[in-house]
């Protein structure tokens, strides 16, 4: 057999058997209602491991920023000497531009060289313009988070810190709990029985009024009564006058 039948027999092959298992797979999730609560739980188990990687590389990316800031600051890194201070501006700016066309997981370093440039710079604010036209923009936003941890107080900055870390931890504790637990609510049934005997206990109210004013009325046929009783004895005192 020729190697392009070979290759052919394989390929409609795998090609029913991947239809035969969409098939079978869309059937489960239309007739298996067990089948469907086992895929929605996989889902939020899927939403809620996305969102913990994606705070935890929030938090990562968070503490190599002030990490880098605490390093910047430090006496001695940024050199003091103008000559200096534009070799050191060229070789960061160079370094910058290596780093970032290395991929996302050199960013932070990259904006970190891009920083330290951006310190020992005469024209900080030109300097910015320039990285926003020149920078990607995922290294530019890097660079005005150091920019901000820099000129934020070391108060400010370790209470930050402490705030990110309680609302993580506060998050994390959050999405533990299991959002299947059963609530209590009260039903339509439940509902609607109470507002029947709302209904039998208003109408039992209206009732009592008009049976009190319906009782005076006896008085007055008896009165009635008693004066028809009275008729034949008075055409008799009558007749006889």
């Amino acid at each position: 057999m020729k190697l392009s039948s070979v290759l052919t027999i394989t390929g409609v092959s795998l090609g029913v058997a991947v239809l035969g298992y969409a098939v079978y797979f869309d059937y489960r999730r239309r007739n298996d209602p067990s089948f469907r609560k086992l895929l929605k739980k996989q889902t939020k188990r899927s939403a809620k491991a996305a969102k913990r990687e994606k705070k935890a590389a929030v938090e990562e990316e968070n503490a190599a920023l002030d990490a880098l800031v605490r390093e910047i600051a430090s006496p001695g890194v940024l050199p003091a000497d103008v000559q200096q201070r534009e070799s050191f501006f060229m070789e960061q700016v160079a370094m910058g531009e290596a780093l970032f066309a290395q991929g996302p997981a050199y960013h932070v370093q990259a904006a970190g060289a891009f920083f330290k440039a951006l310190k020992v710079y005469p024209a900080p604010l030109e300097l910015v313009m320039i990285y926003q036209k020149a920078v990607p923009k995922e290294v530019f936003d890097l660079i005005m988070k150091l920019v901000a941890r820099d000129v934020r107080p070391p108060v400010f900055a370790d209470q930050a810190n402490a705030n990110a870390s309680s609302n993580a931890a506060s998050s994390a504790a959050l999405d533990g709990v299991d959002d299947e637990s059963p609530m209590e609510s009260a039903t339509i049934q439940d509902i609607d029985d109470d507002a029947k005997e709302d209904v039998a206990k208003e109408d039992a109210k209206t009732e009592e009024p008009k049976k009190a004013t319906e009782e005076p009325k006896e008085p007055k046929a008896e009165a009635e009564a008693e004066t028809e009783a009275e008729k034949p004895k008075k055409e008799a005192t009558e007749e006889a006058a």
